[in-house]
């Protein structure tokens, strides 16, 4: 059905989701825009369910609806949502996310072109405390800043938006679970850094022949606990980051050939030693560029943990490349 699906996966949330749930009460102008708030309670310990129940009953203007997933990930937690979501968009709205009043209206609008299968925004800072002076050159690893120029930008050659804000079509996923569709890159689970589930949702719904778009229309306040900014929270993300390079460089790959920009450098890239040795290279040539000591340490731990999941990875990483071509896109 033509409407929009809130997805909110969360995992003790009761601190941070009553302003989110009252920034959604808050929507204007969403006459005959059908919208509902699908919940996902991802085995939280606290009384997430509880706090929500009573925050939606103040103000109840579309149907909340609280749902349990018991597999812990926030893979797993959005998967949940997707399957029970109502309406043909989702709108991926993070627990910590105070989204502007004109949200649902503005998706709601951008949706009317088919083309178009994902949207992505960025996050205005909404800090508990002052966050600390290394935190303005890394923010965007924190979901916060903005990625591209433009009001509403068609970057389909990117594709990549943060995971928090996006919106996409939910005929992806239907059409991606009925051929029993295995991600590579799962997210965040509980308290675990881990991460580029949110590069794979930008990927595979480019695979699938739609555009992918970026907005500087759409806002956000990215409410954001002392203590979650940390050098060592930072440290960990950005592992993550490095973890997920090897299968984000898989579709970038893909993407390039399937149009039409086969190379022998990409043929090349399509082997694990390759990429492998490059890394290793790229690390001796630049670990001593760095006039920033934090900036250094950011760059030494993405590049290992790139090397150290290609040598884990290296028979995945060789079979995903024709495990992607045998994915049927959904647009010419």
């Amino acid at each position: 059905m033509n409407g929009i699906s809130v997805i909110i996966a969360c995992y003790n949330s009761e601190k941070v989701l009553p302003e989110t749930l009252r920034h959604l009460q808050a929507q204007q102008d969403f006459d005959g825009i059908p919208w509902e708030v699908v919940l996902v309670n991802n085995n939280s310990t606290d009384h997430t369910a509880e706090v929500a129940e009573s925050v939606w009953s103040e103000n109840p203007v579309v149907p909340l609806r609280i749902i349990t997933e018991t597999r812990m990930g926030e893979a797993n937690a959005r998967k949940a949502g997707i399957k029970a979501a109502r309406y043909n968009i989702l709108s991926v709205v993070d627990d910590d996310n105070r989204v502007a009043p004109d949200w649902i209206k503005k998706i709601f609008n951008y949706y009317r072109d088919p083309e178009i299968g994902l949207i992505g925004c960025a996050g205005q800072g909404a800090f508990e405390t002052p966050p600390p002076p290394w935190f303005k050159e890394n923010e965007h690893a924190f979901a916060i800043g903005q990625l591209y120029e433009g009001d509403f930008a068609d970057i389909t050659e990117h594709a990549l938006v943060p995971g928090a804000g996006l919106s996409v079509r939910k005929e992806v996923y239907d059409h991606l679970y009925s051929l029993n569709w295995k991600p590579f890159l799962e997210g965040r689970v509980g308290n675990r850094q881990s991460s580029g589930a949110d590069s794979e949702m930008c990927f595979i719904t480019r695979l699938l022949g739609y555009k992918i778009y970026y907005s500087n229309e759409l806002h956000f306040r990215h409410f954001t606990a002392a203590n979650r900014i940390s050098w060592e929270r930072l440290k960990n993300m950005t592992y993550g980051f490095g973890a997920a390079d090897v299968f984000v460089l898989v579709y970038q790959l893909h993407y390039l050939e399937s149009t039409g920009r086969r190379s022998l450098m990409t043929a090349l890239r399509k082997n694990w030693w390759f990429n492998y040795l490059g890394k290793k290279v790229t690390y001796f040539l630049k670990r001593n560029s760095f006039t920033d000591a934090g900036q250094r340490e950011l760059f030494e731990i993405r590049n290992r943990a790139f090397c150290e999941t290609l040598l884990r990875e290296k028979k995945r990483f060789k079979e995903a490349f024709a495990y992607l071509d045998k994915i049927p896109k959904l647009r010419p």
